[in-house]
C-alpha cells in the first residue's frame, strides 16, 4: 500500500505530467486488451461507413415504381428512395438531344421510363448492399430493370485520400497501438524525475531501496490488472495482447532500477 501511495504522490507533484503518464497508461492498457474493439471502430468510422452507399435503378414504363418502392422501404438497411432522379435523368437527355441538333428527337416511349435512386444504410455489408440491388432487378425482371454499381459518394474519395484514413487503412487497430505507445513512452520519460526526486528523498531518510522502481512497477501492476479484468470480461482481451502490454510496460520500468541521485522537478 505504502508504494501505490508513493505512486500517487509522485504523480501529484507534477500534475500534468503525472496525468499524462496515467492517462497513456491507461490507454494503452485499454488499446491492448481492447484491440478487437478498436479494429470494429476502425472499420465504422472509415469513409465507406460513413456515408450513405447508393445506386440508380432505371425502370420501364411497364414496370409498376411505386409497387417496388413500397417493397423496397421496407427492407431493412433500406435508409430512402428518391424518385426525382426520373425528372434529372430526362432533361439531361434533352440536353444532349438538343446538342446533336433540331433533326433529333426521341420517341416518347423511351421518354417513359422511371429513375429511382435507392440510398442504403452506410452499416450494411457488401453482399447486403448487392443484395438490396439484385432484388430491384429481380422484381422487375432484367429486360425491363437495369441497375447501377454499388456507388459512394465522391466525398468519400477525398477522405481516402486524407493521410489520417490512407494510415488507418494501412496499418489498421496496431498503427493506433504504435501512436499511443509513442505517446506512452514520452510521458514516462517526462515523468520520469518527478520518481526519481521522491525516490532519492525517501532513500535517503528512511532507509528504503529501489522506493521509484517498486512504486511504479505498483501502479503500473494496478493499471494492468485493471484492465485486463475488464478485457476478461467483456470478451475483448487476447493473450499475445497481454504479454505485448506486460512486456512494454516491463522494459521501462527496468530503467528504473538504477541507482538514484538527487535530481529536483521542474
Amino acid at each position: 500500500m505504502f508504494y501505490l501511495k508513493e505512486f500517487l504522490k509522485s504523480i501529484g507533484e507534477s500534475p500534468i505530467r503525472g496525468m499524462s503518464f496515467l492517462f497513456f497508461s491507461c490507454l494503452l492498457a485499454m488499446a491492448l486488451t481492447h484491440r478487437p474493439w478498436i479494429a470494429r471502430t476502425i472499420e465504422k468510422i472509415s469513409p465507406e461507413k460513413m456515408v450513405s452507399p447508393y445506386f440508380v435503378a432505371v425502370l420501364d414504363g411497364t414496370v409498376d415504381a411505386q409497387k417496388i418502392k413500397n417493397v423496397l422501404l421496407n427492407l431493412p438497411g433500406v435508409v430512402n428512395i428518391d424518385d426525382k432522379e426520373s425528372a434529372r435523368s430526362r432533361s439531361k437527355l434533352n440536353a444532349l438531344v438538343g446538342q446533336l441538333g433540331v433533326e433529333y428527337k426521341l420517341d416518347d416511349e423511351l421518354m417513359n421510363f422511371k429513375s429511382l435512386r435507392i440510398v442504403m444504410n452506410p452499416s450494411l455489408s457488401m453482399e447486403s448492399l448487392d443484395f438490396v440491388r439484385n432484388q430491384v432487378v429481380k422484381m422487375g425482371g432484367k429486360d425491363h430493370v437495369s441497375a447501377t454499381d454499388i456507388k459512394f459518394p465522391e466525398v468519400t474519395g477525398v477522405m481516402k485520400a486524407h493521410p489520417f484514413y490512407s494510415f488507418l487503412a494501412k496499418a489498421g487497430d496496431w498503427g493506433v497501438v504504435g501512436i499511443i505507445s509513442l505517446f506512452w513512452m514520452i510521458s514516462y520519460w517526462l515523468c520520469y524525475d518527478v520518481f526519481r526526486s521522491r525516490s532519492y528523498i525517501i532513500e535517503k531518510f528512511q532507509r528504503k531501496k529501489l522506493v521509484a522502481a517498486k512504486s511504479i512497477a505498483t501502479g503500473l501492476s494496478v493499471v494492468f490488472v485493471t484492465f485486463t479484468a475488464i478485457g476478461i470480461w467483456n470478451g475483448t482481451l487476447k493473450f499475445f495482447d497481454s504479454v505485448i502490454l506486460l512486456m512494454v510496460f516491463s522494459i521501462f520500468w527496468t530503467f528504473s532500477m538504477q541507482d538514484w541521485r538527487w535530481k529536483p522537478t521542474l
